[in-house]
């Protein structure tokens, strides 16, 4: 389940209202089925999914398996996003893989912390400069670092498509299209190409819009211009293979143009220790409706 959207790097659409910090934290009993269950729903829905589906199982193996995912629980990792044309932002996050809740704590620019606990978030700056909305930053690089284990998630709808792998500078590769049922996440008329090694079935790249309504508004479309991001320097952490580098490049008149973004994660720890009382707003914080 998407709690946020995915896929728009941006920087400066901030809204923020004060609040006092009285607000329910949410606290979520373990249970020790879940994990298990979780990946076997997941894996149903992928074999559902027909000669798609197993393409995209075949990936999610690949990467570690479900299982091995889900197990985890949380996963812990820096992430730094460096945009060609605006400053480099990082910060340190740890998510719950099974509820989709984070916390963050900025590292550069400026100094402080953010957290999103499934249905709010709140950001509390300690020194003024960093510029990605908490909401929507909340649970935006996970997505790219949990591809593809989060393609079997419910909602998601798979086909596979004829686009070219060497249209994006890429090996051979099986290309699935995945888009949404309506209803789900906060956009669910996203769409997501992703191209899996035919050799091996890495995911090797993922080509994506955004429709988020509420940062669309703001910058007056409907979509963001597609652009790609491609994988590499896979590295082992514990069971799973992740790329380690996330650069991203523009999509001009059907193949991969100039590179927009440099990013990617680094330090990551799985499985991770998720506390659930850095979700707790602390006095001084602000709701972020971004």
């Amino acid at each position: 389940m998407r709690s946020l959207l995915p896929g728009l790097f941006t920087a400066g659409l901030l809204v923020l209202s004060s609040v006092t910090p009285t607000l329910a934290q949410d606290r979520r009993p373990v249970d020790p089925a879940e994990p298990a269950r979780r990946a076997a729903d997941g894996v149903a829905r992928l074999k559902a999914a027909g000669p798609a589906g197993a393409i995209v199982l075949r990936g999610i193996e690949r990467h570690g398996g479900l299982e091995a995912w889900f197990a985890g629980r949380a996963l812990k990792f820096d992430y730094t996003y460096d945009p060609v044309d605006r400053p480099k932002a990082t910060t340190t996050q740890t998510i719950d893989l099974l509820a989709s809740r984070a916390y963050h704590t900025i590292v550069e620019p400026g100094a402080g912390r953010f957290a999103f606990n499934g249905e709010r978030a709140w950001v509390l700056h300690e020194k003024p400069g960093f510029g990605m909305p908490p909401r929507f930053w909340s649970l935006t690089p996970y997505y790219f670092v949990s591809l593809p284990f989060v393609v079997g998630d419910p909602g998601v709808k798979l086909e596979i498509v004829a686009d070219k792998a060497e249209d994006a500078g890429l090996p051979p590769a099986d290309v699935i299209k995945l888009t949404y049922e309506a209803g789900t996440g906060d956009a669910p008329d996203d769409y997501y190409i992703l191209y899996f090694a035919k050799d091996d079935g890495r995911l090797l790249a993922c080509r994506y819009i955004v429709t988020y309504e509420p940062m669309m508004k703001k910058r007056g479309i409907k979509a963001t211009p597609e652009k790609i991001l491609v994988y590499s320097d896979f590295e082992k952490v514990g069971p799973l293979t992740l790329a380690r580098t996330h650069t991203t490049y523009r999509w001009t008149d059907g193949k991969r143009g100039e590179k927009a973004t440099d990013a990617g994660p680094a330090n990551i720890v799985f499985p991770a220790q998720f506390d659930e009382t850095r979700l707790d707003m602390p006095p001084g914080a602000t709701i972020s409706e971004l």
